[in-house]
């Protein structure tokens, strides 16, 4: 008997460690493949903790490492944020990794960092790849607001900016060459040098941040658009351009070049609108600016007239498109009606901004005092932007030389995997100035418009992640309910429920 005993025990004991190994083996498969195949939720409304298409675009074409050194102070209200970031980006990626260096914790590994990066100020991100580095400073991470420092308090994170930033330096650091971008001058246009409210330095920034190459050209008297240029910019001019200059752009335009060109309705003594020479050259690309000032009473933005508004993204357009999803819009002030006209053959014109119903274009430009709406005026939705592309529509001149005949018949690649010829036509320059850059979707408004001329695809879409915040707002008698009920009614109810039980037992 008791050697049957001791067998059943032995027996219960393989059995039971055979049980245990059991269980320990799942529980070990089921971590392992939980760490390699896993899919995170994401239900907040902003999409905090999601990558955006254009970054998950960058992190498949990735074919070279990347190295990330996250050297933010562990106290910064950005590090965890980053840090989190980070992570996404290395688990997305095998081309990714990233390791964080403490400034306080590790002093000897910071010190070698900065020398060996040159930092002023460590607190950064810096991403390598082989002997190129860009350097993303703490600054550029987040937008803030500080109104509540006047009353003592803190400031506010606004927006998270991260992603914008990590995936502009990571793209910085694969892209093999600079697009060229210039800026014309000499009609009046806005400096790109100057740093006041009607200045564009704001643009020059935002243009740095796209990893785009800007410069200003002075066009009159120039033969054609330099050679190499990839991008051509007209912004807000108050003169006329020379025939010679506008048939400089056409032919820029033909061989498959890009333009982006923001017109402001400038009155003229006496009534009317001055004449850039724009206006016609652009109505046979498609594209009818009109002679009014547009006025929306039902998107005024506060505090301003009826003339400074908000304009809704409309068509889904990829320069539109993030932000008619989030249900953003872009402030102009003092614009003029941009509208799709007849296309050449082969060419998309598409509305990208629009005023409300409630908005006109309004055409009596000499009484501007007491503006209403009328039968001359442009009914709303009023339209203040157009995308046009379409394929290169340039044709052999007649009286070319026989080889001059063949090489202009020869067809000429297209720039990109897009349309040959690109342009984007704003009725408003005020929105990429210093004034209202940062503002509302101004910023992505621009770098989009970029993005979509060049071509960069991958570009188009990421804009800041605000932070969810849930706040409840209580009358008085609804704040005195809710302590009364802390207070009083759960401890009552504790108690009720304790007697219950007592009375409950005793039966």
């Amino acid at each position: 008997m008791s050697g049957t005993g001791r067998t059943g025990g032995l027996a219960q004991a393989s059995l039971l460690s055979a049980g245990v190994l059991l269980v320990a083996a799942l529980v070990g498969i089921v971590n392992y493949l939980g760490m390699r195949y896993y899919h995170r939720f994401d239900w907040t409304s902003s999409q905090i903790y999601s990558l955006s298409e254009k970054t998950l675009s960058i992190l498949a074409g990735l074919d070279r490492d990347i190295e990330v050194t996250l050297f933010l102070r562990e106290d910064s209200p950005l590090y965890e944020s980053s840090k989190e970031l980070l992570g996404r980006y290395a688990a997305k990626s095998p081309r990714v990794r990233f390791r964080t260096v403490s400034v306080d914790k590790n002093l000897i590994e910071a010190q070698r960092l900065v020398d060996k990066f040159q930092l002023s100020d460590p607190n950064v991100v810096v991403f390598e790849s082989g002997a190129d580095r860009r350097v993303v400073e703490e600054s550029s991470l987040a937008d803030f607001d500080y109104s509540a420092l006047q009353y003592g308090g803190r400031p506010e994170l606004t927006g998270f900016k991260g992603e914008e930033a990590f995936s502009g330096a990571i793209l910085e650091l694969v892209e093999s060459r600079k697009p060229r971008v210039l800026l014309t001058s000499g009609h009046g246009e806005a400096s790109l040098d100057e740093p006041g409210a009607g200045g564009l330095s704001g643009v020059a920034g935002l243009v740095g941040k796209e990893n785009l190459e800007l410069t200003s050209w002075a066009s009159l008297g120039q033969p054609d658009v330099p050679a190499g240029t990839d991008l051509l910019v007209v912004a807000g001019a108050r003169a006329r351009f020379a025939e010679p200059e506008l048939q400089a752009f056409g032919r820029f335009l033909d061989r498959g070049g890009r333009m982006l060109v923001l017109l402001d309705p400038e009155l003229a003594p006496g009534g009317g609108l001055l004449e850039t020479g724009l206006e016609g050259w652009l109505d046979a690309y498609g594209v009818q600016v009109g002679a009014n000032i547009v006025v929306d009473p039902g998107a005024t933005v506060p505090l301003h007239g009826a003339e400074t508004l908000f304009a809704g993204a409309s068509g889904g357009h990829p320069i539109v498109r993030s932000l008619e999803q989030a249900g953003v819009g872009v402030i102009v002030a003092l614009a003029r009606s941009v509208a799709a006209g007849r296309a050449p053959e082969g060419a998309q014109a598409q509305v990208l901004l629009e005023t409300t119903a409630e908005g006109w274009g309004e055409s009596d430009l000499g009484n501007l005092r007491a503006v209403a709406k009328d039968v001359k005026d442009l009914s709303g939705p009023v339209p203040l932007a157009v995308a046009v592309s379409a394929p290169s529509q340039e044709a052999p001149s007649a009286g070319m030389e026989e080889e001059e005949l063949a090489e202009a018949s020869a067809p000429k690649p297209p720039v990109g995997e897009g349309p040959a010829w690109r342009l984007v036509v704003v009725g408003d320059s005020d929105f990429a100035t210093n004034s209202l850059l940062a503002l509302s979707g101004n910023p992505t408004l621009l770098a989009n418009s970029f993005n979509w001329l060049l071509d960069r695809q991958k570009l188009l879409g990421i804009g800041p992640k605000k932070p969810d915040q849930v706040r409840m707002t209580l009358t008085p008698g609804q704040l005195s309910g809710v302590t009364w009920l802390v207070l009083a009614g759960l401890p009552a109810l504790a108690i009720a429920a304790g007697i219950a039980v007592h009375f409950r037992r005793r039966r």
